[in-house]
């Protein structure tokens, strides 16, 4: 018996490498119409500037480049925030990444595209969770929902799609 196995394309492999490269050069740019197109500094003064800058309603997600969960709720809130009437203003996407000081490819990950703006944190990651609030603990996905008008409601993991749409309804109820 033959430990070597002659197995053939059904069709030549040039026209198969010539759609593969195709699809790789525009799957992360499908359903992508907003990427950030550079990456900003974020500092521990940063977090006070955003909440008085951003357009009201915004969301802020927190994310390291080594959470699980936070790709699956950066694609979800992008996915949601899409799905707005056209009549409502768009609510910007915001990711900030503790960890990613000195990593320029950043903009190329599927997940951190969704974002209109991407910022990564420059210093000492404690502070940058204290600046935000001081009992978070740095666990991730941190998701700051900047509502219309009010106080920052701050939530760790993915909001639950219900309790975004609540958030998004101007004259909502805290």
């Amino acid at each position: 018996m033959s430990k070597h196995c002659d197995i053939r394309p059904a069709r030549p492999l040039r026209n198969r490498s010539a759609w593969l490269a195709a699809a790789l050069l525009t799957l992360p740019q499908a359903g992508v119409a907003h990427a950030a197109a550079r990456i900003e500094s974020f500092d521990t003064g940063s977090w006070q500037r955003l909440q008085k800058d951003l357009p009201r309603p915004s969301v802020v997600v927190f994310s390291t480049t080594d959470c699980g969960h936070c790709p699956g709720t950066i694609a979800a809130l992008a996915a949601q925030l899409q799905q707005q009437a056209p009549q409502q203003p768009k609510v910007p996407l915001v990711v900030v990444v503790m960890d990613g000081d000195g990593q320029p490819e950043l903009l190329q990950e599927p997940h951190y595209r969704a974002a209109d703006r991407l910022f990564v944190f420059r210093g000492q990651g404690t502070a940058l969770q204290y600046s935000v609030h001081p009992g978070w603990r740095g666990m991730t996905p941190y998701v700051a929902l900047l509502p219309h008008e009010g106080a920052v409601e701050l939530v760790l993991g993915r909001p639950s799609a219900q309790a975004l749409e609540r958030w998004l309804q101007p004259g909502r109820q805290p």
